[in-house]
């Protein structure tokens, strides 16, 4: 498939992880197999490739087994940790205050306005994090807001790291339930891709050409099965 998806957590915007903190309990409440876990593959590379799931599912099998393996594998090696509250982002540092005894009046207000934080998750970062060096909303003599917030929302929308949004996610709703099942999800979801590999190098090691016929066998049903869906 001629797609392209992040190589590292750092590099997935918000809008794309929260999608993939979204669907992760899928998981949790299917455990079934690899092969009947297709559907959920083909969603995971649509949200992180940006690409609509009927393009993904015109891809050969292989392409897609690939790719979601990939993601999964960069998913599951992010470890969460506390926010550094200074990223730099398109050449320019920002800064976040973890102390919110600390944040302004309007930081707050502004926040509470936000209907859907899962929706527009760039538009709270852009009210935590400010210019370093500059107050929130900060105004010239003439009362002009010198570094609005929509401004930043755009930046951040197209440039925040991944890695630093899980932090801040984390350390906004470290005991929220979605958090955990998407994580027990990653690692429930790894276990099926190493079944599979194990199981295919058995094949070939010990079965030769048998382990051929298995992988033909194996095509054979996921085909069967695509079809009935």
């Amino acid at each position: 498939m001629n797609i392209s998806v992040p190589k590292t957590i750092k590099e997935c915007r918000p809008d794309q992880l929260v999608k993939w903190l979204h669907i992760a309990p899928f998981i949790q409440e299917r455990k079934e197999d690899l092969i009947n876990l297709l559907d959920f593959q083909v969603q995971l590379i649509s949200i992180f490739s940006d690409q609509p799931m009927n393009k993904v599912r015109k891809g050969h099998i292989d392409d897609v087994l690939k790719i979601s393996a990939h993601l999964v594998t960069m998913l599951s090696q992010f470890r969460s940790a506390e926010p550094t509250a200074r990223v730099e982002i398109e050449g320019k540092w920002y800064v976040f205050e973890k102390d919110f005894s600390q944040i302004s009046t309007g930081q707050i207000v502004d926040l509470k306005l936000i209907e859907n934080v899962h929706e527009s998750p760039h538009e709270a970062l852009a009210i935590l994090y400010v210019e370093e060096g500059m107050e929130y909303c900060q105004e010239d003599d003439r009362g002009r807001v010198l570094n609005p917030n929509a401004k930043r929302a755009d930046i951040f929308k197209r440039s925040f790291p991944g890695d630093e949004f899980l932090n801040v996610f984390s350390f906004f709703l470290h005991s929220s339930k979605q958090r955990k099942l998407a994580m027990l999800g990653i690692q429930l979801m790894r276990m099926e891709i190493q079944k599979r590999k194990i199981q295919e190098n058995l094949s070939r090691t010990v079965n030769g050409s048998a382990g051929q016929r298995s992988r033909l066998t194996w095509l054979k049903s996921l085909t069967s099965k695509l079809r009935r869906s």
